[in-house]
């Protein structure tokens, strides 16, 4: 049980949609191929009322919205938000901190999928309700997606399922690279 508890270290707590701004560069980092996490990102203080979570990252996708030439733009980017990150000691291990990157990168792949269905579809200026709608919806199967994984892998203890998940996830991102 204690073992469970300490690999135990889940994170999809804190998913936000930030709409229109962004936090200040030193609280955020932005998903990029030449950056991997490091534990000194995970800047939150541990909460040890959660007994049974060892670390949690706190990601989102963030969209910009305005309107040019009678359609809707946007950009759209993944995010790492340090200060609502955090780690307890017992999980400071490579084997947890891939788990960590892991979520990231499944937001980074969230973030590709809906750039390329958005550049696919076309909204024009006044439907920002049904540009919201259609964003709603990829956020949804990106939370899912996120809490799959941590089912699939019982947040980390399963090693091989990590491994699988490491490997589909970079090959999803391979795919998608733009």
């Amino acid at each position: 049980m204690k073992k469970k508890k300490l690999g135990i270290h889940l994170l999809l707590g804190l998913f936000m949609l930030v709409l229109g701004t962004s936090a200040d560069s030193n609280e955020v980092i932005y998903w990029s191929p030449n950056y991997k996490l490091d534990w000194n990102d995970f800047k939150g203080q541990p909460r040890f009322d959660y007994q049974s979570i060892s670390a949690l990252t706190s990601s989102g996708i963030v969209h910009y919205k305005g309107c040019k030439d009678g359609e809707i733009t946007f950009k759209i980017q993944a995010y790492f938000e340090k200060d609502e990150s955090w780690v307890k000691d017992e999980a400071r291990t490579e084997h947890h901190l891939s788990h960590e990157q892991i979520h990231f990168d499944i937001t980074e792949l969230a973030a590709r999928r809906l750039r390329k269905s958005l550049k696919e579809r076309k909204f024009l200026c006044g439907e920002e309700a049904e540009f919201e709608t259609f964003v709603s919806s990829y956020l949804d199967n990106w939370r899912s997606e996120q809490k799959a994984f941590d089912l699939m892998t019982r947040h980390s203890l399963d090693k091989e399922q990590q491994d699988e998940w490491f490997y589909k996830i970079n090959m999803e991102l391979s795919l998608l690279k733009e």
